[in-house]
């Protein structure tokens, strides 16, 4: 997982450029590291172009980074989502939780037109 803070469109929104796997195995690391990446900002994106699997645990990791981000007045974005987690997005209905985007220029621009 990478993490950077991206201002081009105004508000301070962290980029998380996850890849690989999230499953049971990094799932906590995805909490643990979310919670230090607060301190910085309450709004995100993270970019899923570069994932290709994700279970259930790592599903309720993405879940419980967006809860934290709206207690913190933020918000988390998808983007790029792949065929395959799209379906585990689609499936258990978590898609309806959260705002997707076809990439991560779109789900940034979208934090621009929201603020004020």
């Amino acid at each position: 997982m990478k993490f950077r803070i991206d201002t081009s469109t105004g508000p301070h929104v962290g980029i998380v450029t996850l890849s690989g796997r999230i499953d049971a195995e990094n799932s906590i690391e995805l909490q643990n590291s979310f919670m230090s990446w607060l301190l910085e900002t309450s709004l995100f994106v993270f970019d899923c172009s570069d994932l290709d699997f994700i279970d259930s645990s790592g599903l309720g990791s993405i879940v419980s980074c967006l809860r934290k981000a709206l207690e913190h007045n933020g918000d988390l974005r998808l983007a790029g989502m792949g065929p395959k987690v799209s379906m585990v997005f689609e499936l258990t209905k978590a898609k309806k939780l959260f705002s997707i985007f076809p990439d991560t220029a779109n789900a940034m621009q979208s934090f621009g037109k929201s603020e004020p």
